[in-house]
């Protein structure tokens, strides 16, 4: 009895070993017991390198949750509430952003040397011009334009007004109220009152700088060539038919960067009935330019006006300190009638170099004027040779750009007139222009 308990003791023994080996003894991955079998490592090796890759695959497999933090609160500066965010956005544009305020005010002093003007044949004054403006995109097909200056309102040459009348007001008119429109890249259109020396090839010895026209424009542009129509409006007459102008113009663009750019084209203004523009400033209801065309003795005009004109200009600004502009323009009357056939040419020859559009940076410009009386229509031409279409004179400009976009202007003219009878003029003019 005594002997089978000791068996069944040694045969439990065994048995939990056996159990317990079995238990502990990792289940071998077939390649360790290949490694094992061809004998380069151990049992053991194998042992300890299963052993291990079953603990790590039993923390990767073991779910965790991660400790999740609270996110601090946002300070009451940053809430944005996402109605407010939108509208927001939808105020970012004020509604003043869409306007474009600008203008100049120009300071003047001048000097004439004429003979007999005075007792010593000389006169000095100083003069003063406000142009400020406002602008507008109302779409991106349409913009409109107002604009106010100073200066004599029945003067359509000058926006100066002299420091005289023992400090009384200077009157302001509005000079420019149009609506533009952009339909197409193509073309542009302009109704209203407004600058057409913007939109054209043309010369102040023809058009003044100052003058704003009344009535349409057309711009066609395709490509390197543009074309320009314009229709506008001079006088409107209940007993007869109004006066008006009707032109145009035609333009190539060519050029490159090493050479400059050219434009080359032509020109035709016919003006209707003249004569009731030449009425008003002979009886006095219109200032600025004398009637500079020539006459009959009942003071109608001798000639009609249907002038033809070609230009060329040239641009070359490689160098940007010192940009290099030519023009050269010539005129021809096909309208000329009697006296008015010998005295029915003009040209105008310009050349400037230099830009002042940077503080202390200077620019020359050198002009020639030449008008036979009945080559251009008197109204609107320019008005400080003070000879308009009769005119044989030079002018010279020097400019220095100073602060803010400001720059110093001195011009000198030297004029006198092809046909009439008028004392040859020197003039200087001395500015302070201000942009704003």
């Amino acid at each position: 009895m005594k002997r089978w308990k000791v068996w069944s003791v040694v045969l439990l023994v065994v048995f939990v070993g056996v159990l317990g080996a079995g238990a502990d003894e990792p289940e071998l991955d077939p390649l360790l017991k290949l490694l094992v079998k061809r004998g380069l490592i151990t049992m053991e090796e194998a042992l300890a390198v299963q052993a291990e890759y079953d603990r790590d695959r039993a923390e990767e497999e073991t779910p965790t949750i991660p400790t999740q933090t609270p996110a601090p609160a946002p300070s009451p500066e940053k809430v944005v509430e996402p109605v407010r965010e939108i509208a927001s956005e939808d105020e970012g544009e004020k509604w003043y952003d869409r306007f474009d305020f600008r203008g100049d005010l120009r300071l003047r002093a001048e000097v004439f040397w004429v003979e007999g003007i005075s007792q010593n044949d000389r006169r000095g004054r100083f003069r003063a011009r406000i142009r400020p403006g406002i602008y507008t995109d109302i779409t991106d097909w349409m913009d409109v334009g107002l604009q106010l200056r100073s200066g004599d309102p029945l003067d359509p040459v000058s926006d100066n007004s002299t420091f005289d009348g023992g400090f009384s007001l200077i009157p302001i008119s509005i000079s420019e109220g149009f609506a533009g429109f952009h339909p197409v890249d193509w073309l542009d259109l302009t109704f209203g009152k407004f600058d057409a020396n913007k939109k054209w090839v043309v010369t102040d010895m023809q058009w003044d700088d100052d003058v704003t026209v009344e009535g349409a424009m057309e711009e066609f542009s395709f490509g390197p060539l543009k074309a320009d129509l314009y229709q506008y409006i001079l006088e409107e007459s209940k007993s007869e038919k109004d006066a008006y102008v009707l032109g145009g113009q035609a333009y190539g663009i060519f050029g490159s960067d090493s050479i400059g750019t050219f434009k080359v084209g032509m020109g035709y203004d016919n003006w209707y009935r003249p004569q009731l523009v030449a009425d008003l400033t002979l009886s006095g209801e219109l200032h600025g330019n004398k009637v500079t065309n020539l006459l009959d003795d009942d003071d109608q005009l001798i000639s009609d006006f249907e002038i033809v004109n070609g230009f060329v200009t040239w641009t070359w600004a490689k160098n940007e300190r010192w940009p290099i502009k030519l023009h050269l323009s010539g005129y021809y009357n096909t309208g000329a009638r009697g006296l008015g056939k010998e005295y029915d040419t003009g040209y105008f020859a310009r050349v400037q170099v230099g830009d002042y559009k940077e503080p202390y940076q200077l620019m020359f410009r050198f002009s020639r004027y030449y008008s036979e009386p009945d080559a251009l229509f008197y109204v609107f031409a320019q008005s400080d040779t003070t000879m308009a279409s009769d005119v044989d004179g030079y002018r010279l400009d020097l400019r220095m750009g100073f602060v803010k976009k400001s720059y110093f202007n001195v011009t000198w003219y030297h004029t006198k007139p092809v046909f009439h009878l008028w004392p040859t003029m020197d003039r200087l003019q001395m500015d302070y222009i201000i942009r704003f």
